[in-house]
This record gives C-alpha cells, structure tokens and sequence, in this order.
C-alpha cells in the first residue's frame, strides 16, 4: 500500500458510509445510462441488482427514498426516485428479465437510460465525495473523470 494513501476504514463514520453509497449510487447509474451496452458486457440480473443493491423501495431496513444517504440533495433523490419507477415498471413488464436479448429487445433500456443519464449528470454537478475523508462537498475528481470518460 502506497504510504500516502490512507486504508480503507473498518469501523467507517456513518457520513463516510453515505459518501460511498452516494458513490454507489452515481457508478450504477453510470451502467444505466449506457443501456444495452452493459447488458451485454453484464447479465440482465446483475444489470437491475447492481443498481437495487443501493436504491430499492422494498427493503424493509432503508426503503427509498428514506433510506438515500444524507450525502444527496433532495433533488437528487428526486432524480434517483424517477429511475426507480423507470427500473421498477421495466423489471414488472419484461417477460424474463434474466433474458438478455429480451431485456434489450424489450425497448426499456432506451427508456431507463436518459433517466439515469439525467440523475447521473445532475449528481455529477456535483462532483463525487472522497471515499476516505469525511468531507462536506464532493472532491474525489479521480472517480468523478472515471465516470465521466465511461459516458464518453
């Protein structure tokens, strides 16, 4: 390990665990945005769960939007909420949305995509928080220009 670069936390600060998550929430929505590219690269399943992993309103212990990380502004949560309902309404229509070619052929990744591409550019405004450091504003630019260079 690089002498500068502090380890990772185990016992982590509640506000660096909603720094990460918010991290989170911007890489899944990063895959969103892409559509039946990372599907390819990705099965179907693992395509919706890496986003339900952080934003789901059906988890009884943080449903959304209660649960979204006080490191997000409410019109972020709004914006996140709007790609649940997308997500949500694609995963209730799709016949088998374990099915690759059924979920892009299913038209709904052209309709999740520039929800999420609006969520995420909005997030990016931003910026993305540091993973280490409890911060009160965005400063981590290395996995922000990662983010960005994968919409690109």
């Amino acid at each position: 390990m690089n002498e500068h670069q502090p380890a990772m936390s185990e016992n982590p600060s509640e506000r660096l665990v909603d720094q990460r998550v918010r991290n989170r929430i911007m890489d899944s929505m990063c895959w969103l945005a892409e559509g039946a590219g990372a599907v390819r690269r990705m099965s179907p399943q693992e395509f919706f769960e890496m986003f339900f992993d952080w934003v789901d309103d059906d988890r009884p212990e943080w449903p959304w939007p209660k649960g979204a990380p006080d490191t997000m502004t409410p019109a972020e949560v709004d914006a996140v909420s709007k790609v649940l309902a997308v997500v949500n309404a694609a995963i209730a229509d799709i016949d088998d949305s374990h099915d690759d070619v059924a979920v892009i052929a299913s038209g709904w990744l052209e309709r999740i995509s520039p929800v999420a591409r609006t969520a995420l550019d909005l997030m990016l405004a931003r910026g993305c928080f540091d993973e280490d450091f409890e911060e009160s504003e965005p400063s981590n630019k290395i996995f922000e220009s990662l983010l960005r260079a994968h919409l690109n």
